[in-house]
């Protein structure tokens, strides 16, 4: 009965690692349960039995995403700089993107018809979120109103997948001089302008009571 589960978690595994390796390599086209299983030296059974179908493995694979580039972020340290910290972590979220389009797209976007993410789906971005609020909230100071944090941190996040997305398609620039230029340009004029305003209604807060 042991060996038997052990069995079953290692070949999840190693179905899970098949199916983002053909991700990576081949884009959302490539990953189909018989490519996963005949990857991983299987049979279609077993990744209908251990993921309930192709739309349990793109769970998966979203929620390996989300991990990685969870873990990716809570290695970055923070310094006595904070508005550098959040440009840093923006940052960062690029770089992933640049190093695993196919598994960003899947985490960010909707490529495969057969996986629509819900409420309980929607809780492995929530670790990331924690840690870009966390960042924000050092940035804003003590004094800040509730809820701005939050707030910053949701229209900044929203502001790199933007950037993201526009570099993707091309149309950010074709020079990577330019492209680096314009998004390091949006990304610390829109900072700028959401944490003026965030500043602006704790002010208003402060008056109010």
């Amino acid at each position: 009965m042991g060996r038997r589960k052990v069995r079953t978690e290692g070949l999840r595994d190693e179905l899970l690692a098949t199916a983002t390796r053909l991700l990576a390599d081949g884009g959302h086209p490539a990953v189909t349960t018989r490519a996963v299983a005949a990857g991983a030296g299987t049979s279609l059974a077993a990744v209908n039995e251990l993921f309930g179908g192709k739309p349990g493995l793109i769970r998966a694979i979203f929620t390996t995403g989300f991990a990685r580039l969870t873990e990716e972020l809570q290695a970055l340290a923070t310094t006595e700089d904070p508005e550098a910290d959040v440009i840093e972590l923006a940052l960062a979220v690029r770089s992933f993107a640049h190093r695993h389009p196919p598994l960003y797209e899947v985490m960010f976007s909707r490529p495969f018809a057969e996986f629509h993410p819900d409420e309980h789906d929607a809780r492995a971005a929530e670790a990331i979120y924690a840690i870009v609020v966390g960042r924000v909230a050092a940035l804003l100071g003590p004094a800040r109103a509730k809820g701005t944090a939050k707030d910053v941190a949701i229209g900044l996040f929203a502001v790199v997948q933007g950037l993201v997305a526009l570099e993707a398609s091309g149309l950010l620039g074709s020079a990577p001089e330019s492209i680096d230029r314009r998004f390091h340009l949006t990304l610390t004029a829109t900072l700028h302008g959401l944490v003026a305003t965030a500043s602006e209604t704790t002010a208003h807060t402060r008056k109010t009571r």
